[in-house]
């Protein structure tokens, strides 16, 4: 067979990714594609192009990363320069420097919406190359991109005409392809590996009610205030990248609350063995942005039980000791509940299903554009472990 005869296209790239621990929607398919394929095709992943001024200071923390096995990284730059003044910009102009696809390609997967106005993309469509188009949050609302939205919805339009398949995150991303007319989209929520996660609890001292993910906009912090000061007896610890700064100001002005920053993937499954409680205090409606919350099932595969908002797919995707609280009395009392009991949350263990794990999930993908057929992947050992 010959090499990286699927090619993937992840939001950011495969530096950040192997920083992080692939711990994004896009990270676990790819690792997941690359263990299916393993022995038959690499998997080529082609980063977002990058200034070359900037690309000489983000290189790879191998220190602290792997680059997931399996997968060859393709990592473009360019002579040209960010807009300072519309920063955002670059997404746009970036794509035009994205690298040629080479002709063993058989298959691609597209994360990144702007990478349909690349050249690259349009060689895919002239090649006739089947491209699976799964969509993550629905970007022409998000906030930080306002000043390309009109770009955005140039490249949704090219991605969704030319998909042969489109999967969605969430109900809000499957109303973003209709928009587009694509009728048959196929919702695909999230999930997790539950293998790497322990039911186990070592949690020790006060009550701790912990909160994994990134820390901005999309946390609503009037409610965290508010529980916070109502629970002066709770441990609350939020481990994640600080992308909000005036965050910083809110959180750590309360004596009960814990700011870890940025924890790496691989150490999350032994830091939620030390909360009592998963937590996920997002916003509801304005900083909204269609997508599901990948924290919940990673809290449910470690036992934990879990207080969240009403945000999109919260309660409704069959996991269970999942408390949807709208208002912050309402999360003070679910919190207190769980914990009565010497100040332990109980863990609720329960089997995570199958549909719910990323190598189904991956599964479906490679099926969707006959990917399926170059390894067998119904022979696969299922316990073999995560790298």
């Amino acid at each position: 067979m010959t090499e990286s005869a699927l090619l993937t296209i992840p939001m950011h790239g495969q530096r950040k990714l192997a920083n992080e621990g692939y711990r994004t929607r896009d990270g676990h398919f790819i690792q997941w594609f690359a263990r299916l394929l393993e022995g038959c095709t690499e998997v080529s992943v082609h980063s977002r192009p990058e200034p070359y001024a900037t690309r000489l200071l983000s290189q790879y923390r191998y220190n602290n990363s792997q680059v997931s096995p399996n997968t060859r990284p393709v990592d473009p730059f360019t002579w040209r320069l960010p807009n300072i003044f519309r920063p955002k910009k670059w997404w746009v102009t970036s794509s035009q420097s994205y690298p040629t696809v080479n002709p063993e390609v058989r298959a691609a997967v597209v994360w990144n919406p702007l990478y349909a106005l690349s050249p690259s993309f349009r060689d895919l469509k002239d090649r006739h190359i089947p491209v699976v188009f799964d969509l993550l949050d629905d970007w022409t609302v998000h906030h930080h991109f306002i000043d390309i939205r009109d770009k955005l919805e140039d490249a949704y339009r090219l991605l969704l005409e030319e998909a042969k398949a489109v999967t969605a995150n969430a109900e809000g991303t499957v109303e973003l392809a209709r928009r587009f007319g694509r009728s048959d989209v196929i919702l695909l929520p999230n999930g997790c590996d539950p293998d790497r996660f322990n039911e186990t609890s070592l949690a020790k001292g006060a009550t701790t009610v912990g909160y994994v993910g990134k820390i901005g906009v999309r946390l609503n912090y009037q409610l965290i205030r508010e529980v916070v000061t109502a629970l002066p007896d709770v441990r609350f610890v939020f481990a994640g990248p600080l992308l909000d700064k005036s965050a910083r100001t809110v959180l750590s002005s309360y004596a009960n609350v814990e700011m870890l920053g940025d924890v790496h993937y691989r150490e999350v499954p032994a830091l939620l063995q030390q909360f009592d409680v998963g937590w996920v205090p997002h916003e509801v409606g304005e900083f909204e942005v269609g997508g599901d919350v990948i924290k919940t099932y990673e809290y449910r595969a470690a036992g934990l039980p879990v207080v969240s908002t009403p945000v999109t797919g919260a309660g409704a995707r069959g996991l269970s000791s999942v408390v949807v609280a709208g208002d912050a009395r309402t999360h003070v009392s679910a919190i207190r509940r769980l914990t009565c009991d010497d100040r332990r949350a109980l863990r609720v263990n329960e089997e995570i299903p199958l549909h719910h794990t990323w190598k189904w999930k991956s599964e479906e993908i490679l099926r969707l554009i006959d990917m399926d057929s170059v390894a067998s992947l119904d022979n696969l050992d299922q316990e073999q472990g995560l790298p």
